[in-house]
């Protein structure tokens, strides 16, 4: 294994590749710690903030360490920078043999098979989406990916998609006639010939839950890489848990009419779908009542707790999914398909039975109304840490989590407890930004408190007292999407600004339209915290509303809160505030992306400076500069008073 440390050193082999570089010792001690773990074994955290380098500083050890490294990051856009732009530049300009593969959820592919049905019978919910067939074809015959990212204007929301992509619970394996060409297939290989295989989180957890019981998706690994490690608790949490949903069942219906229809059978409510559709309706209303005034996801409680009786519809139920299942074994399919059906009608019946287990002291149950008419429960693991220690971590020979946000004042107690980590390495890697002259944050004096009354009225005045200072370019982050819409009204009938909304738009195209555009803003609520990245003069205002702390009635931080309390710990100190502190900083680290940006960071809740767990933000956050009066902003950005 060659040293990682000389190749980030004054003069080394990075430098000499690329002739901006500039020396970043925080850069260099982050990819010898790596090394060190890769190579000797155990856990390392790393917070490295934003300017470190610190997609290099694991990847050059990683390409070194002669071990598979699966490296796991939060999102997409992560994922094809480090394919299309960090390797190919250690493989190009530096010269590093570097085997390396992508690896995406299976419902970003096309499924060869399905879309070939699919085309044949193209059943479609929505009439409009017709004029995506012909481009889906055209791009089919030339793709050596099938990854539906390569069609630019594809909208994230095609309903017709699920209908024609490659997710699991319509796949045959080896048994379908174009498993050979199966992008999946030829994706697979190539990750089982590389050394670096880059996937996401959602990805890595999907495997995890599934992989000892119904085999892998990913190749075998004893080494991870997880950024954006901060997101771990969540996703983790999401795919240990189980979910039923009535769009779910109604997927199911869907398909087992289609293939009723195809073999000859009538095309409504063939292959037991009426009967099903029918009783999955009967099981859900009793579950809508009990929704029909609640904000959000609550608890789904057993009935002697006031949670809904649907013990008799449960029983109909499930006597649809396996008339559903007796159907396509019994009828003319072909036996790749009526396996496909049965084994998705009995997974949803496992499902229910978990879900409906409302007396589980280690699970937390959920239900929640979607759209339309869409229901879904829910059972979710309260406590991951062990689960993660001993079903994942034990396991490993080495493992690195970093991100830019995983420290509170310093510390990495609360992530250790949280992800189960009992003996692990931590490393704080500070910025090579100078946070003191290329931003200030800004505590207006004289704002009410969030719950008090005028609030919201202040900050409407605050904001639109900013915008002028920068010419827009901005970001207003809300932790509400109701104080969003309010703000956006308020807004609204002030031509100079190009406002754009959350839910308008596939979040990427709204970031790229906010890039282009003058005098933008653009509103979002908890999508828009994370992984936005805005480099340059387009973004030179972030505006956070108020401290993000999680809703305590939600079901799940609600147990979380019991458990600490049950165990005598103090849950507001221990989760809720290293929670939001790590929130408000992803939040806030949206401004400065790059060693020239410059602007300003408004913070308008003054709990900040009037609550003690103030400090612990405060504290946590990098050196900014702290300005109370916006004329100090109009100073510091070189605006005239308006």
């Amino acid at each position: 294994m060659r040293e990682a440390g000389p190749f980030f050193a004054p003069e080394g082999p990075l430098q000499q590749a690329h002739p901006s570089y500039e020396h970043r010792p925080g850069q260099e001690a982050m990819a010898r710690a790596v090394e060190r773990t890769l190579r000797d074994g155990g856990v390392l955290m790393v917070e490295a903030g934003t300017g470190t380098g610190k997609t290099l500083a694991y990847l050059v050890p990683a390409a070194h360490c002669g071990r598979r490294v699966i490296v796991s990051t939060g999102t997409r856009n992560l994922q094809d920078q480090i394919m299309g732009l960090d390797l190919p530049f250690l493989r190009e300009r530096v010269g590093m043999r570097i085997q390396a593969a992508l690896m995406k959820g299976r419902d970003n592919y096309l499924c060869r098979y399905r879309f070939s049905e699919f085309e044949r019978e193209p059943l479609l919910e929505a009439a409009e989406e017709a004029t995506f067939i012909p481009r889906i074809r055209e791009w089919s015959r030339i793709t050596a990916a099938g990854d539906r990212a390569e069609i630019a204007d594809l909208p994230d929301q095609l309903r017709m998609w699920r209908d024609v992509n490659a997710r699991a619970d319509t796949c045959t394996g080896s048994r379908c006639p174009e498993f050979e060409a199966c992008w999946l297939t030829v994706m697979r290989r190539r990750a089982e010939e590389s050394q670096i295989v880059v996937v996401n989180h959602h990805l890595f957890f999907a495997d995890l839950a599934i992989r000892t019981a119904f085999g892998a998706v990913l190749p075998d690994y004893d080494t991870v890489i997880f950024d954006e490690a901060h997101l771990l608790e969540e996703i983790a949490t999401l795919y240990f848990g189980v979910v039923v949903s009535a769009a779910q069942i109604e997927d199911l219906c869907r398909d087992a009419e289609r293939a009723a229809a195809r073999a000859g059978g009538a095309s409504k409510g063939g292959g037991g779908a009426a009967f099903l559709r029918e009783a999955a309706r009967e099981f859900f209303q009793p579950i809508r009542e009990h929704l029909r005034d609640a904000a959000g996801r609550v608890r789904f409680d057993p009935p002697e707790r006031g949670g809904p009786e649907v013990e008799s519809q449960r029983g109909v139920l499930v006597d649809a999914l396996q008339e559903v299942r007796r159907q396509a074994v019994r009828g003319s399919l072909p036996s790749e398909t009526a396996e496909a059906i049965g084994s998705r009608a009995e997974e949803v019946q496992a499902a229910l039975v978990r879900v409906l287990e409302r007396h589980d002291p280690r699970y937390v149950f959920g239900m929640e109304a979607r759209g339309r008419g869409g229901v879904l429960i829910t059972a979710s693991p309260i406590d991951v840490s062990g689960l993660l220690r001993e079903g994942l971590f034990a396991r490993l020979h080495a493992c690195v989590l970093t991100s830019a946000t995983l420290a509170v004042e310093g510390r990495f107690d609360f992530f250790q407890r949280r992800l189960g980590l009992v003996d692990s390495e931590a490393l704080v890697v500070e910025s090579s930004f100078d946070h003191k002259v290329q931003a200030v944050l800004y505590l207006p004096r004289g704002m009410p408190e969030p719950r008090e009354a005028g609030f919201l009225a202040k900050a409407v005045d605050e904001i639109r007292a900013l915008l002028p200072i920068t010419r827009g370019r901005a970001f207003l982050l809300f932790t509400s999407y109701a104080h969003l819409q309010r703000v956006h009204e308020a807004l609204a009938a002030d031509a100079r600004w190009n406002l754009f909304v959350q839910g308008e738009g596939p979040r990427a195209a709204l970031v790229e339209s906010f890039k282009v555009t003058a005098n933008a803003v653009l509103l979002g609520t908890t999508s828009f915290w994370h992984g936005v990245d805005v480099p340059g003069e387009a973004l030179s205002l972030v505006v956070v509303d108020k401290l993000p702390f999680d809703v305590p009635s939600d079901p799940l931080v609600s147990a979380r809160i019991e458990e600490i309390r049950r165990e005598g710990g103090d849950p507001f100190r221990e989760y809720q505030t290293p929670l939001a502190v790590l929130e408000l900083k992803q939040g806030l680290g949206r401004l400065l992306r790059s060693r020239g940006d410059r602007g300003i960071l408004a913070v308008l809740d003054p709990r900040l400076t009037t609550r003690s767990y103030g400090r612990r933000f405060l504290g946590s956050l990098p050196p900014y500069p702290v300005v109370r009066g916006i004329e100090e902003c109009r100073e510091f950005f070189g605006s005239p008073q308006p």
